[in-house]
């Protein structure tokens, strides 16, 4: 008897989700593929968090759209129309939530930065100033004066 992924997959909500997770990621890892093939400047790496967060938000946005058509019920117009709208909310909801996340993560990191330079900064300031051939003649002379 074989097994049937898609079959055990449907019987939740969760299953669902895993299954649009697949379908999710497949289509963002063939997208980046063509465009390293094409030439763009991707890296192995970014290519590789795009997909993953790609995988999740589709899983995400097909569970929650799962779980709204199920919970409102209806003929197939309404069934139909509740899993779309709560798809595209899902997704939306959670590329807004990457997006926050990776601002606040830059911002951190340039916080970071910017207290390294300015550290570096008040190192160099604490430093003894080196005078130029004039001042040290001028305080060579008002030395001399106190004399």
């Amino acid at each position: 008897m074989s097994f049937n992924l898609a079959m055990v997959l449907a019987k939740s909500v969760g299953g669902v989700g895993v299954l649009g997770g697949i379908v999710g990621g497949s289509a963002a890892l063939a997208k980046n593929i063509k465009k390293k093939r094409a030439g763009e400047e991707i890296s192995n790496k970014d290519m590789a968090i795009d997909t993953g967060k790609e995988t999740v938000g589709a899983g995400v946005a097909t569970a929650f759209s799962a779980f709204s058509a199920g919970v409102v019920g209806g003929g197939l117009a309404v069934s139909l129309g509740t899993a779309f709208v709560a798809a595209v909310a899902g997704k939306y909801a959670w590329d807004y939530g990457v997006d926050f996340v990776e601002e606040k993560i830059k911002e951190n990191a340039q916080d970071e930065e910017q207290d390294e330079l300015d550290e570096e900064f008040k190192a160099v300031n604490l430093l003894p100033k080196k005078k130029s051939p004039a001042e040290l003649k001028a305080q060579q002379e008002d030395e001399t004066e106190l004399i």
